[in-house]
């Protein structure tokens, strides 16, 4: 983990929804038109893919927690499984099987010959060690509250025994993630400093670090003795653009032949362009967390008045672009999430009600500060709207932009500083991690005491359920945190669509990733 750093902070003034509007419409030029764009990927050619930002917290995969940062991790780490394109289906990785020996007990067995960049051969050892790092208080790895191992051990050089100290239904989905349970090599991290790590790689996957410049770029090749195959797109090169109109306007050109686009009128442009969409996934929940401990939104009946102070329709269709729908913590779009239907408690705009529960409260001139990333314009225009909606009931927000990397500092280690903060959340390994990273007992972003909402989370993960009961439990989670209105959320949407150009052949999955980057090819 990173020490956290506190930072100057900016402080915004409320706009009209016609502002929210032109902050929305900012694209490339061109649009429109009809006519092909984009260049042809040939086999064999180098990739290039602009994304608007680097790992805010580098490339050691028990930090990755910001979508960014699991997007570059994919490419270079792996667990023991892997999950299939449905997010459901566990799949072999590292290892080869595994064995359910008891509730409470798995042994699993490693592939031969896979080996890291380096050419260290993977072993057991190496195993135990990446889990007990997860583990370690020490390492502050946003992973540890998930698990509930009690010990790892190797009973021989392929062979690994994990013994929980209760049933964990969400155990094989968490290791077949490599950011939750990426398997690294113990001897190359223990040379390695905190900050080397964030830089340097070492993993087992499609990918090998070739160049990391900060700011500019990061230059990957194909793993030659990767023991799925080395991939048929050798070299690929990842550009920083934090603009999405200039990496709209480079896919055009010809520049680049991938990116990633939050705004669905710039993704419906290139799809007129003739370029290539992924699917739509809506596991992007716009959450604004609240600080229930301290401050305004102690109070009940404020944080449920701001509930139903907004316009989750409105939001939607401004800013959202109409992409998105309503959401719990837990997403729609997740493999275990559902659907949130009109009866979800407080999530009805009623301005009527939502000035009757603050009239209750015998509080005048309430202020709330909200706190975002400083580098996201979609994120800035849904949070003006938020706050010019909460301002017709009376309740002032001042939005506090702050850099990315301090945010998810903040957020890790609980020194919000504001009343809310606002994180989308990605594909999570298992959705108890979006619940765990706001609501876990003791958790360093927790700021919420509620012994009744930990028993839900702790039956969510208990081994004794199937993924239909679940779904079901988390579906109860979603209405008790409305119900109790610890968080805002306005709706969830896609975090990303990816476009690539013509000529590429790719596949895109649940967690928007790139996990099948490493499948890619060229005509």
């Amino acid at each position: 983990m990173t020490t956290t750093r506190r930072t100057g902070i900016k402080t915004l003034g409320i706009v009209s929804a016609v502002s929210v509007g032109m902050v929305l419409s900012s694209c490339a030029s061109g649009s429109g038109t009809g006519a092909k764009q984009g260049s042809n990927f040939s086999k064999g050619e180098a990739l290039v893919i602009a994304d608007e930002a680097q790992p805010s917290s580098g490339l050691d995969p028990i930090m990755a927690q910001a979508f960014d940062a699991k997007r570059m991790v994919s490419q270079f780490y792996e667990g023991l499984l892997e999950l299939g394109p449905d997010g459901r289906t566990v799949r072999p990785a590292l290892a080869t099987k595994w064995e359910k020996v008891t509730p409470t007990r798995y042994e699993f067995t490693l592939r031969n010959g896979a080996s890291f960049h380096n050419g260290d051969l993977v072993t057991a050892q190496d195993v135990v060690f990446s889990l007990k790092r997860i583990m370690d208080p020490k390492q502050n790895s946003p992973y540890r509250a998930l698990y509930r191992i009690k010990s790892v051990t190797a009973p021989d050089a392929h062979r690994v025994v994990i013994d929980l100290s209760g049933p964990q239904a969400s155990l094989l989905r968490l290791l077949a993630q490599p950011w939750s349970g990426g398997i690294v090599d113990k001897k190359w991290v223990s040379s390695k400093s905190t900050d080397q790590l964030k830089t340097q790689e070492n993993g087992t996957g499609p990918y090998a670090l070739t160049k990391y410049q900060e700011g500019a770029f990061i230059k990957t090749a194909a793993f030659k003795k990767y023991w799925g195959g080395a991939a048929k797109v050798k070299a690929v090169t990842y550009r920083v653009m934090p603009d999405e109109a200039t990496r709209v306007q480079a896919l055009q050109s010809g520049a680049i032949q991938m990116t990633e686009v939050r705004l669905a009128r710039n993704r419906d442009q290139l799809k007129k362009a003739g370029l290539n969409i992924g699917d739509t996934y809506n596991t992007g929940a716009y959450w604004l967390a609240m600080n229930t401990t301290e401050g305004p939104l102690s109070d009940i009946r404020v944080r449920r008045a701001i509930n139903l102070g907004v316009d989750r329709d409105q939001l939607i269709k401004i800013g959202a672009q109409g992409a998105g729908e309503p959401s719990g913590v837990v997403p729609p779009g997740d493999p275990l999430g559902s659907k949130v239907g009109k009866d979800m408690p407080y999530y009805k705009h009623d301005p009527a009600e939502a000035k009757r529960l603050l009239a209750q409260t015998g509080k005048k001139n309430i202020t709330i500060t909200m706190a975002i990333r400083a580098d996201s314009p979609e994120k800035l225009a849904t949070a003006q709207l938020v706050a010019e909606q909460l301002g017709k009931i009376g309740v002032k927000v001042k939005i506090q932009q702050v850099e990315w990397s301090h945010l998810v500092d903040a957020i890790l280690s609980g020194h919000w500083n504001a009343d809310m903060v606002q994180l989308s959340a990605a594909l999570n390994a298992d959705p108890s991690q979006y619940v765990s990273l706001w609501f876990a007992k003791g958790g360093p972003a927790t700021k919420v005491n509620d012994p009744k909402l930990w028993k839900m989370m702790d039956a969510a993960v208990d081994d004794a359920t199937t993924d239909q009961e679940r779904t079901q439990d988390y579906a109860k989670i979603n209405r008790y945190v409305a119900e109790k209105a610890y968080m805002l959320i306005p709706y969830a949407s896609t975090t990303a669509w990816e476009v690539w150009t013509r000529g590429l052949t790719f596949k895109t999955e649940v967690s928007n990733t790139r996990l099948f980057l490493k499948d890619a090819s060229g005509k």
